[in-house]
């Protein structure tokens, strides 16, 4: 392998800062943000919900990164199904986390719709797309590592099917049958330009690590808002 090529990942990783470094802006509204009413009670319990789901894919994209940057797929086909197990379990947290915090922003939307004054109901919507926002960034994100776990998966089955010659005749042709090796369809990872499983499961860590500082952005977003949004519905 290139040696530029291993520095410049490893240049990548260590620039990304320390795993969790970044303190979330986003926390849990607090009952004193609401006035009184059940409309309003309801929506605090959504908001914080939706809040909850988010700060719960932030720990898992922390733990999937960490996983990524470290993980040896090529120590051995024992570990490697660890790994692969592991982060598809982080995977599927991260889908069914995702997908019930968008059902709860959803619910939030039922309930701006029901606002009369236009400024609480406006700023009720921009709260509610600022989570959308980053819960969407996190599903994203979740279908990329499974995406990344079906290109490892095929690039196991071709590596194994390589060494499988298989039995070639042309009925035309008196000659012994010759051997090819199987050919299998293109793989569905998105680092296929990746030397060694390694190596793309050390990109995906990169990206994740870039596209999580979206993630805080919207959060942040959120946290401006969210005291407006729910104090006066």
């Amino acid at each position: 392998m290139d040696p530029r090529f291993v520095a410049a990942v490893v240049a990548a990783l260590g620039a990304a800062g320390p795993l969790g470094s970044a303190q979330p802006v986003l926390h849990v509204i607090g009952p004193h943000a609401s006035s009184a009413g059940s409309i309003c009670g309801n929506v605090v319990v959504h908001a914080n919900a939706a809040i909850s789901a988010t700060l719960r894919d932030d720990q898992t994209l922390e733990r999937s990164i960490d996983r990524l940057k470290h993980v040896d797929f090529e120590e051995s086909n024992v570990a490697q199904r660890a790994a692969v197990n592991e982060l598809r379990r982080l995977s599927g947290d991260l889908d069914e986390t995702s997908v019930r915090g968008t059902g709860e922003v959803r619910r939030l939307r039922d309930y701006a719709e029901r606002i009369e004054e236009e400024r609480r109901r406006g700023e009720l919507t921009v709260f509610a797309d600022a989570l959308e926002s980053a819960l969407d960034r996190q599903h994203r994100m979740g279908l990329d590592l499974d995406r990344f776990l079906a290109g490892l998966t095929y690039r196991a089955m071709r590596d194994e099917a390589a060494k499988t010659p298989r039995t070639v005749v042309n009925p035309d042709d008196s000659s012994e049958p010759t051997a090819e090796p199987y050919e299998l369809g293109p793989s569905p990872g998105p680092h296929d330009h990746a030397e060694t499983p390694n190596t793309q499961a050390r990109f995906t860590a990169i990206d994740f690590d870039e596209r999580l500082t979206e993630v805080r952005r919207d959060e942040s977003h959120a946290a401006d808002l969210s005291e407006a949004a729910v104090g006066g519905c």
